[in-house]
C-alpha cells in the first residue's frame, strides 16, 4: 500500500551540513534523506561523521546519493578524460552510500546539448560505462537510479530510460522520477509513472510552470498532484518521496518546517482521494 513518508534532497533543506541543519532534522518529521556530495559545505569526511550521528540518534535513514554530474563527468563523452572522470565520480558515490548505509545512487546518463546525430553513439558509450560499473554496484548491494533528465540530455524519456533498462541488470538499475524534467509533458507525468512501474525506484518532487525546470514547491505550478499521487498508489510505489526544491525560510528550522506543511496538503489529496 503506498504511504509516502516524508523525505527530501538536504542541500534543499539548507546548503551545508552544519550542526544546526542536523538539529533541525532531528527534530523534523523528515524520514528519508537524498545526500549531494557536490554540496555538502564541507569535506565528505565530516560531512558523513555528521550526518551518521544523525542516523544513529533519529529515525530519519538516507535513501539516496546523488552523484556528481556535469559536462565534465559526462557519461557519454566522445572524451576518454571526461568519461573516466564520470566512472570516478559513480564509484566514489558508491563509496559514500556504503559508508551511511544508503541503498540507492543517482545517476545522470549524460549532460547536453546532445545533437539528435550525436545520439545513438552517445547512448551507447553511457551505456558501456554504466554496465561496466554494475558489478561493483551490484556486489555493495546498492542501486543505481538512473534520472529522467530535461532538454536534449539522455534519458530524456520514458522510452529512452526503458532502452538502457532493457540493456542493464535490473537488479541494479531502476529510474529516478524527476517531476520537474518533463518539460512541456507534464500531464503525462501519471503515464510515466505507470509507465516505469517498478523500475520507478525514487523521486525528486517539485513543481514547475511546464516549460522548463523551476523546483518550486508542489502546489505552485502545473502539476496535477492528485492524478500523480494516484498514479504512484496505482503501482503501489515504495520508494522515497523526495522533495528536490527549495525549502521556504532563513533557517534550518524554518525550511524543514516549510517541507512538513506542504507534505502535509500533499497527504490531505491523498487522503481525500481514497476515502
Amino acid at each position: 500500500m503506498f504511504v509516502p513518508k516524508l523525505g527530501a534532497s538536504l542541500h534543499c533543506v539548507w546548503p551545508e551540513v552544519t550542526p544546526e541543519a542536523i538539529a533541525a532534522l532531528a527534530n523534523s518529521q523528515i524520514a528519508t534523506l537524498e545526500l549531494f556530495t557536490m554540496r555538502f559545505g564541507v569535506e565528505v569526511e565530516t560531512a558523513v561523521s555528521r550526518l551518521n550521528g544523525l542516523f544513529r540518534t533519529s529515525a530519519i535513514r538516507p535513501m539516496t546519493i546523488h552523484s556528481t554530474f556535469g559536462g565534465q563527468y559526462d557519461l557519454s563523452s566522445p572524451d576518454t578524460a571526461t568519461r573516466e572522470r564520470a566512472r570516478t565520480v559513480l564509484l566514489e558515490a558508491l563509496d559514500i552510500a556504503t559508508a551511511v548505509g544508503a541503498p540507492m545512487v543517482v545517476m545522470h546518463p549524460s549532460a547536453e546539448p546532445i545533437a539528435a546525430e550525436d545520439r545513438e553513439v552517445r547512448r551507447e558509450r553511457a551505456l558501456t560505462l554504466l554496465s561496466e560499473i554494475a558489478p561493483a554496484y551490484r556486489q555493495a548491494g546498492v542501486r543505481g537510479a538512473l534520472e529522467l533528465l530535461p532538454r536534449s540530455c539522455l534519458g530524456n524519456t520514458v522510452d529512452e530510460l526503458h532502452w538502457f533498462l532493457d540493456r542493464l541488470d535490473p537488479a541494479v538499475f531502476g529510474v529516478c522520477l524527476d517531476v520537474n524534467h518533463a518539460m512541456n509533458r507534464y500531464a503525462a507525468l501519471p503515464d510515466m509513472v505507470r509507465a516505469l512501474g517498478a523500475r520507478l525506484i525514487t523521486t525528486h518532487l517539485s513543481d514547475y510552470d511546464g516549460v522548463d525546470e523551476k523546483h518550486w514547491m508542489p502546489g505552485r505550478g502545473v502539476i496535477d498532484w492528485r492524478s500523480l499521487l494516484q498514479a504512484l498508489s496505482d503501482i503501489d510505489y515504495q520508494g522515497p518521496f523526495n522533495y528536490e526544491c527549495q525549502g521556504e525560510g532563513d533557517t534550518p528550522e524554518q525550511r524543514v518546517r516549510s517541507f512538513e506543511q506542504n507534505f502535509a496538503w500533499l497527504a490531505g489529496l491523498l487522503e481525500a482521494r481514497n476515502a
